[in-house]
C-alpha cells in the first residue's frame, strides 16, 4: 500500500475574466484513440526541407515543399491544438499515474468510478477510492470527496493490512482536514473575493474564516500534531488554520511564522492595497504567465494573461481609459489560443508593436509535445498567429524563452528552453532573419543545452558588448552560456558555468539578472524549488536547517566570476519559488524582489513574499507589513505602473496547477506616492524596443545602472526602463548605451516630466 501517500489535492478551474474564456466541446473526439505521433509533428516532418532549412538561403514565409504545402491546406494552429487536447481528455488512462504534475481531467472521475464498480477485491477497491478522492478534489468537487473519505474511513479494517493501517488512517485524516479546509477557503477567498481576501496575516475580522468546516479541520490537525509532533506539514496547517479562524488563545503561529521577519531599518514605508477589483483586472487562471505592455499604443499599459490548462484561453485586457480595463480577447482575434504555461513579450519584426510568444507543454513530459505560438501584433488592432510562416515549428515541452539580439544585427533572436529528460527535447536557438523567418542554429553556434529548463535570463554579464544567458536546470547543474561575438567576431557560445561559479542551486526554477547593488555589473538570483516545500518552509521559519529548495543570490564580481552572497543578504531560506520578478517598488533606486510561491499540493499554502532592497546591502522581508502575502499559488509576476501615477504596482497572476486551485489575480498598489521616471526607447541600428540597452543614470550623490531584457520565468515587466527618484538627490543625466554601439546622453537638470522618450541616432 505504499502508493497511498496522498499529497496532491490541488486543482485549478479557469473561468477567465469575461469573454476571452473559451471551453471547447470534447464530445466529438471521445471515440478517437490518442495517436502516437502528434499531428503537429507530421506537419513539421513535411516542412523541414521547406522553411528555414539553410542558413543564408532562407525561404521567407513560403513553403516550397509540395508535401508540406499540402499538409498545411485547411489547417491552422487552433485546430491542431483543439484536436490534440480533445484526444488527451478522451484518454483518461494517460493520466492515471502517480505523477503530481499530470493534469486533472473531469473524464478521469468517471474512469475511476467505473473501475471501482468493476473491481471486487476490497483492497483494490479501497486503493481506487483513494485515487477517486484525489481526482475529485483536484476538480474542485470537495463535497463529494468529503463524503467518499468518510465512507472510505469505515473500510480501513477490511481493506488495509494492520501493519499499514495507522499510516493510512493518518493520511486519510489529513486529507479529510484539507478537504474541509478547501471548502471554506473557496467560500472565503474566491466566492467572496475582496481587496484583502486571503492576505496573510489576516488583521481584519471580516476576512476571517468563520464557517464550521475549517474548525473541524483545525481539530483534526491538532490531533495529528499531538500524535506526531515532528510532522511539520501538520504543524504548518494547524497553525495556519488557527490564524485563519482567529483563534488567539491557542494560536501558535508566531513560533512558526513571525509577524515581522525584518531585522534592522525599514527601507521605505511600504504598504499596499489590492486594486484588482477596482481596475476590473481580477482575472482567473492556472499556472501561467503575464505581460504588462501598451499593446495598442494609446499610452496606457495593458495586460496579457495565460493559463496552462487545455481549454483555458489566453486573456487580453486593454486599458481603454485611465485605471479601467476591458477584455478584448475576441476582438484581437485571440480565441483558440489555449493552454499557455508561460508567455514572453517581444518585437520580433521591429515594427514598434509588441508581439507575444506563448509557451506550452511544460511539466507534461511526453504528453507535452505542443506547439508554441508566435503572435504578431498587427498595428495594435489584432494578433495573428505566424508560427508556421516564420519557421517556429517545434513541439517540445516548453516553459521558458528569452528574446535578445545575440549577433548585434538589429533583430531579436530567440532561445526556447525545453524540459528535456534523457536528451529527448533539447533547447533551441533561433536566429532572426529580417523579422520574417527564424532559422534554428543550435549546433552550429555551439549552443548545446539538454536540460530540464525552468528558467532563462539574458544579459551582458561581462560588459563586453554582447548578450550572454543563464539557464536554470531543475534537478541538475545550471548553465551560464557566454557569447564569444566580441572576442571572435562571429556568433559562438561556450559554457562557462564552472569557471563563473554559478552551478547551483540544484532544484532551481525561475532566474533573473539584475544589478541589486548598482555597481554596473549584472547580478544573478536563482529561485529554489523544493519537492517537500511545505515541511521545508515550516522548518525554515522555525530556524531549523532546510534540506532542500534554497535560492541563491550571486554577486557579479566584475571579473567574469560570481560570489554566492545569499546568507549575508537575507535570502537564505526556503522560498518555494514558482514565479518571481524584480522592480523598484519604493523608487529608491534599488530593485526589490517579489516571489510567487507554490507547488501542486493543496497543502502548500505559503504566502507569496516581498523583499525590499536596503541600499544594496541587504534584502529585508516586508511581506506582512506591506500586505502583499497572498496565500494563493503565485506564478506570473510583473512590476509596472498600471495606473500611471509614477510608482510601480505588483501584478501577481495567481492560481495553482489543478482546476480546483484557481484564484483571482492581485494588483498590489502602494498607498504612498513614490516618484519615478520611465524611459521609452526607440532603436534604429539596434532593435526598435531597445532590448539589450545599458542605462546609466547619474544623481548628485550616486548612480543607477539598468539593462533592459525580458524579465523572468512566468512574468514580464514592460519593455521600458524605470528609474526611481524618491531618493532626495537630484537626477542630473541619463546615458543610454545601445546594442549597436551608439550612445545617447541627455541632461535632465531642467526636466520635470515622468516619461522620457529617447531615440537612437542613425
Amino acid at each position: 500500500m505504499k502508493h497511498i501517500l496522498i499529497t496532491t489535492i490541488a486543482a485549478v478551474l479557469l473561468t477567465g475574466c469575461g469573454k476571452g474564456k473559451k471551453k471547447h466541446d470534447l464530445s466529438d473526439n471521445k471515440s478517437k484513440p490518442l495517436e502516437s505521433v502528434h499531428p503537429y509533428q507530421k506537419i513539421i516532418s513535411k516542412q523541414e526541407v521547406g522553411i528555414g532549412s539553410k542558413a543564408g538561403g532562407i525561404q521567407v514565409g513560403k513553403n516550397e515543399n509540395p508535401a508540406g504545402k499540402a499538409a498545411l491546406e485547411g489547417t491552422n494552429l487552433v485546430e491542431i491544438l483543439r484536436d490534440h487536447f480533445s484526444k488527451l481528455t478522451s484518454s483518461p488512462d494517460k493520466f492515471s499515474g502517480s505523477n503530481p504534475f499530470l493534469p486533472n481531467i473531469p473524464e478521469l472521475i468517471d474512469h475511476w468510478k467505473k473501475e471501482i464498480k468493476e473491481t471486487k477485491e476490497p483492497d483494490k477497491r479501497f486503493f481506487l477510492k483513494l485515487k477517486l478522492i484525489d481526482e475529485l478534489t483536484r476538480c474542485n468537487k470537495n463535497a463529494e470527496a468529503l463524503a467518499l473519505i468518510q465512507e472510505t474511513e469505515e473500510l480501513l479494517e477490511l481493506s488495509v493490512p494492520e501493519l499499514d493501517r495507522n499510516r493510512v488512517e493518518r493520511n486519510l485524516r489529513f486529507f479529510k482536514a484539507l478537504t474541509l479546509f478547501r471548502i471554506d477557503e473557496r467560500k472565503c477567498c474566491y466566492d467572496d473575493f475582496r481587496s484583502n481576501s486571503c492576505i496573510f496575516p489576516i488583521i481584519e475580522k471580516e476576512y476571517l474564516f468563520t464557517t464550521g468546516n475549517i474548525k473541524k479541520a483545525n481539530e483534526i490537525w491538532g490531533e495529528l500534531l499531538r500524535e506526531q509532533p515532528w510532522d511539520y506539514r501538520n504543524k504548518w496547517m494547524f497553525n495556519l488554520s488557527n490564524h485563519l479562524i482567529g483563534n488567539e488563545t491557542e494560536r501558535k503561529l508566531r513560533s512558526v511564522f513571525p509577524q515581522k521577519l525584518g531585522n534592522g531599518p525599514t527601507p521605505g514605508d511600504i504598504e499596499t492595497s489590492n486594486i484588482s477589483n477596482k481596475m476590473n483586472l481580477h482575472c482567473e487562471g492556472l499556472a501561467g504567465g503575464v505581460i504588462v505592455e501598451d499593446f495598442d499604443q494609446n499610452g496606457l499599459q495593458d495586460v496579457f494573461r495565460t493559463s496552462w490548462y487545455f481549454d483555458h484561453n489566453c486573456q487580453l485586457l486593454l486599458q481603454t481609459e485611465p485605471g479601467r480595463f476591458s477584455e478584448q480577447t475576441g476582438q484581437f482575434m485571440l480565441d483558440g489560443e489555449v493552454g499557455g504555461l508561460n508567455c514572453v513579450s517581444t518585437d520580433y519584426n521591429n515594427d514598434g508593436y509588441v508581439d507575444i510568444l506563448i509557451l506550452r507543454g511544460g511539466w507534461l513530459g511526453g504528453l507535452g509535445l505542443l506547439p508554441n505560438s508566435l503572435l504578431k501584433n498587427v498595428n495594435g488592432k489584432r494578433f495573428e498567429n505566424v508560427s508556421f510562416e516564420t519557421g517556429l515549428t517545434s513541439a517540445y515541452p516548453s516553459h521558458s524563452a528569452v528574446w535578445a539580439d545575440f549577433n548585434n544585427d538589429g533583430w531579436l533572436d530567440l532561445v526556447i528552453g525545453n524540459e528535456s529528460r534523457n536528451g529527448a527535447f533539447p533547447s533551441e536557438f533561433y536566429l532572426n532573419h529580417g523579422g520574417t523567418v527564424f532559422n534554428k542554429q543550435s549546433a552550429a553556434l555551439g549552443f548545446s543545452v539538454n536540460a530540464y529548463v525552468k528558467g532563462l535570463s539574458a544579459t551582458d554579464y561581462d560588459n563586453d558588448g554582447d548578450v550572454d544567458m543563464f539557464i536554470s536546470n531543475f534537478g541538475g547543474n545550471n548553465q551560464l552560456i557566454k557569447n564569444l561575438l566580441t572576442e571572435t567576431g562571429e556568433l559562438k557560445f561556450t559554457d562557462v558555468t564552472q569557471a563563473a561559479n554559478v552551478t547551483g542551486p540544484k532544484d532551481s526554477f525561475s532566474c533573473m539578472f539584475f544589478d541589486y547593488n548598482n555597481d554596473g555589473h549584472e547580478d544573478l538570483f536563482v529561485g529554489g524549488y523544493g519537492s517537500s516545500s511545505v515541511s521545508e518552509a515550516c522548518r525554515a521559519y522555525l530556524g531549523l536547517t532546510p534540506k532542500t529548495g534554497t535560492s541563491v543570490l550571486y554577486r557579479n564580481l566584475g571579473n567574469g566570476t560570481f560570489q554566492d552572497v545569499t546568507g549575508g543578504m537575507g535570502l537564505n531560506n526556503i522560498l518555494n519559488v514558482m514565479g518571481m520578478n524584480h522592480g523598484d517598488l519604493n523608487a529608491d533606486g534599488y530593485e526589490d524582489i517579489y516571489i510567487g510561491t507554490g507547488s501542486p499540493s493543496f497543502s502548500n499554502l505559503i504566502p507569496n513574499r516581498l523583499f525590499i532592497n536596503d541600499g544594496g546591502t541587504n534584502f529585508v522581508e516586508k511581506t506582512y507589513e506591506s500586505r502583499t502575502g497572498s496565500l494563493q499559488k503565485g506564478h506570473g509576476i510583473s512590476f509596472a505602473d498600471l495606473d500611471n501615477d509614477g510608482d510601480l504596482e505588483i501584478y501577481a497572476a495567481l492560481g495553482g496547477w489543478y482546476t480546483g486551485d484557481n484564484f483571482k489575480d492581485f494588483i498590489f498598489s502602494t498607498n504612498r506616492k513614490f516618484k519615478g521616471l520611465k524611459l521609452r526607447l526607440k532603436g534604429n541600428a539596434s532593435n526598435v524596443l531597445g532590448i539589450g540597452v545599458k542605462v546609466e543614470a547619474v544623481f548628485d550623490d550616486r548612480k543607477i545602472f539598468r539593462q533592459l531584457f525580458n524579465s523572468s520565468s512566468f512574468g514580464n515587466n514592460p519593455l521600458s526602463v524605470y528609474l526611481g527618484q524618491s531618493h532626495p538627490s537630484q537626477l542630473k543625466s541619463v546615458t543610454v548605451y545601445w546594442p549597436s554601439g551608439g550612445i545617447t546622453q541627455t541632461n535632465l537638470l531642467n526636466f520635470s516630466g515622468d516619461i522620457l522618450y529617447l531615440m537612437e541616432k542613425n
